[in-house]
């Protein structure tokens, strides 16, 4: 499977609200975005038998927006506790049709 398919579903509009929602935005400068650690996130569970850069690369292949956004290895922890877990809770409600939990 590729990333690209999961971006059918997981557009990058519906991910830029559901940020918006969250009031998840990006602060420092060199930080990862938000964006990217969202479908890094995805992506794990995709290519789970992939190392941190392998993923990171699915990313940055499948999302060409992202090209820019190579990470460095130490920079994924603090990326995915600033996103926390309330992003990928509120993008799995909306795919599932599941009604807002606000």
């Amino acid at each position: 499977m590729r990333l690209g398919a999961v971006t059918q579903w997981v557009t990058p509009e519906l991910v830029g609200e559901v940020l918006a929602e969250c009031r998840k935005r990006d602060r420092r400068p060199g930080a990862l975005p938000a964006v990217f650690m969202v479908y890094f996130t995805l992506a794990l569970a995709l290519f789970h038998q992939d190392s941190y850069d392998d993923v990171a690369e699915h990313v940055v292949g499948g999302i060409p927006e992202l090209s820019a956004s190579i990470p460095h290895k130490a920079s994924f922890t603090r990326a995915r506790e600033r996103l926390g877990p309330e992003v990928l809770e509120r993008l799995f409600h909306y795919l599932a049709g599941w009604p807002r939990q606000d």
